[in-house]
């Protein structure tokens, strides 16, 4: 039997108990009351009372349960607490908009940090949600080629060693195979230390060598931490159609040869038209046994600095685009190709929009069961992924299109809560609505729920979640932030290398 399937069948042995028997006080610290409670991991979907002791959900119950504090949520679903794979904002002001929009763990598992403590330091008793990162390539790259810091997106803020110039320098010069090993053994210290796999943006390292994300990838197989990847901006030669389905093969290859458990984040936003014949690729992948899963935002615009390596020479061709296709985000204004060249030679950091990614991939990957839903979201006021991701799937896309509640809700919570269980014991109680689960809880109305951040207007927070709870503690009560409270826990690594 999976581990997956024991953790959810003695999670519903236990609530069977507590529907069966509820305790003898019934006095709860709170109790959620009569809502609409689903909890897909179980299957599980009626209206009931919902009471939390502590840091646990500790009854759920058909009857009525009297709690030290009644939030009411008649009308309204019971869920849990959305899980975000792809957060790199993780600020105050970040953490706010995602507890609107129901997230209560935001973890940067495609940028990652380094070193992971300084992450856990600087958060830990700071923060709003549950956090947490994979170990960062870039900033181990950083560290063995060049002897600079970056630390992680987490830390955008933060003084680093070094200049841009230094840091692009460094990302576009090769390793060779002794580099590779001490970056490879660094990254796996810091998975000792609690990071929760491997972050690898080799879209944005021109001279990540296959050779050297192949070793990452054995790495990953041996250990069984995953891999977090962000394909490459273009293969080596060809900028043509079909790119993107070049980029991903790489990835699928390493991950069928290593047996690395493997997650390629924004699916369409670097599939573009080759979305669907990629995913099917994954799929087919998965039913010979590789462990390949994907992500999607709902969104077809993407956000890149010009400086970035995405806009290398071929951006045209690989994305199927032009000058007018990039947006400011400020004014709304479409670039030109003197406005682009002047912005990208004098201000590199400037971020555009980008739109490619055709609306009919977008949809097609938000409807696939197979496909969780992640932000990306980044505390730079230039996308409203950071916002509205999670609303706009439950009132866009379940409401106005037809996805099924079940199912989209699946797709936010256990479903990346079990791509991480098994190597972080925390994760085995998330994503779940069920007697022993962390109370990590959103509540929010099906009818009302909407997302409001727009591209000219990327921080405007979503509307319709009622109550957000993180560990037992509400941090969002009658849709207003509750001031001055950080109830997040940094999510850790437990499984042994």
């Amino acid at each position: 039997m999976k581990r997956s399937t024991v953790h959810d069948l003695i999670f519903v042995l236990f609530a069977l108990g507590s529907i069966i028997s509820p305790a003898l006080a019934a006095d709860y610290d709170i109790v959620i009351h009569g809502g609409r409670v689903i909890d897909p991991a179980s299957g599980r979907d009626e209206i009931a009372d919902v009471g939390i002791s502590g840091q646990s959900i500790t009854a759920i119950s058909t009857s009525p349960l009297q709690g030290k504090r009644m939030l009411d949520a008649e009308g309204l679903v019971i869920a849990p607490g959305f899980v975000d794979l792809h957060a790199h904002g993780q600020n105050p002001e970040a953490q706010m908009l995602q507890i609107q929009d129901g997230v209560t763990t935001a973890l940067d598992m495609e940028a990652g940090a380094l070193p992971i403590r300084a992450m856990f330091d600087a958060l830990s008793g700071r923060a709003m949600i549950n956090f947490g990162a994979t170990a960062s390539n870039t900033c181990a790259r950083l560290k063995v080629v060049a002897n600079l810091s970056c630390h992680g997106h987490w830390a955008i803020n933060e003084p680093q060693d070094g200049t841009s110039a230094q840091h692009v320098a460094a990302q576009n010069t090769p390793t060779t195979p002794e580099q590779e090993q001490r970056i490879v053994r660094m990254l796996n210290d810091e998975i000792a230390n609690g990071a929760l796999g491997y972050g690898l943006l080799t879209g944005y390292v021109p001279a990540s060598g296959r050779r050297k994300v192949y070793e990452i990838f054995k790495a990953a197989a041996s250990t069984r931490y995953p891999v977090f990847i962000h394909v490459r901006a273009r293969p080596d030669v060809d900028v043509g159609p079909g790119t993107s389905i070049a980029t991903n093969q790489e990835v699928i290859a390493d991950a069928a040869a290593t047996d690395a458990p493997v997650q390629i984040v924004h699916l369409p936003s670097t599939g573009a038209a080759d979305t669907a014949v990629i995913l099917e690729m994954i799929k087919g992948s998965r039913k010979n046994g590789a462990d390949i899963t994907t992500e999607v935002y709902p969104y077809n615009g993407w956000s890149n600095a010009l400086g970035d390596a995405i806009f290398r020479p071929g951006w045209q061709q690989k994305y199927g685009i032009t000058y007018s296709d990039l947006q400011l985000p400020e004014t709304g204004e479409r670039m030109t190709e003197d406005s682009f060249n002047r912005m990208r030679d004098e201000h590199p950091e400037a971020v555009v929009i980008g739109f490619s990614t055709p609306q009919a991939a977008v949809d097609a990957a938000i409807m696939d069961p197979t496909v969780m839903i992640a932000s990306d979201g980044l505390d730079d006021r230039s996308h409203p992924r950071g916002a509205g991701t999670f609303s706009r799937v439950l009132g866009h896309y379940v409401r106005d299109k037809g996805l099924d509640l079940k199912l989209a809700l699946a797709k936010m919570t256990i479903m990346p809560a079990r791509r991480l269980e098994a190597i972080s014991e925390q994760m085995a109680r998330k994503g779940r609505l069920q007697v022993g689960a962390d109370a990590d809880i959103t509540v929010f109305d099906p009818v009302a729920i909407k997302d409001m951040a727009t591209y000219q207007k990327p921080m405007q927070p979503s509307v319709g979640i009622r109550y957000v709870i993180v560990t037992g503690v509400p941090t969002l009560v009658d849709s207003k932030v509750v001031p001055d409270l950080f109830p997040g826990q940094a999510v850790r690594s437990t499984k042994p290398l």
